[in-house]
């Protein structure tokens, strides 16, 4: 299960091949139950994104968040947090990549939890007077 949090992990279809995200039972496309794991790629283009002032609980210290629609490499749709990227140099149609950051801690227990969000390529940053 901590696999799921460390990597984009959805599931593949062994009958017609359908990429999948989040993890599905059965396959969406041909009703099959025949699926593997399947960890999707790490590239994806914008498609749509917003900027959200009020957080839930826990992720106040990162008002405001960034959230993107984005179609990864192999068609497959997720919602991510945005990073790196100051909301006025978003444009639909960037290229963005996973990247590894923390997501939130405890505040009781200091436990730190990491996953993905996605922001410009590693080493390249973006701001507002790139557009």
């Amino acid at each position: 299960m901590r696999d799921r949090y460390y990597r984009i992990l959805g599931d593949r279809c062994l009958k017609c091949g359908a990429d999948f995200f989040p993890p599905v039972n059965i396959c969406r496309k041909c009703g099959s139950m025949e699926l593997e794991d399947r960890e999707m790629p790490r590239t994806g283009t914008l498609l749509s994104f917003t900027l959200q002032k009020e957080s839930l609980f826990g992720f106040e210290d990162q008002e405001p968040m960034i959230f993107g629609l984005v179609r990864l490499a192999n068609g497959v749709k997720i919602v991510s947090q945005i990073v790196d990227i100051p909301y006025e140099a978003l444009r639909e149609g960037m290229k963005l990549h996973a990247v590894f950051r923390r997501v939130r801690s405890d505040g009781e227990s200091g436990q730190i939890f990491y996953g993905y969000k996605f922001g410009p390529k590693r080493g390249k940053q973006v701001t507002s007077s790139d557009t």
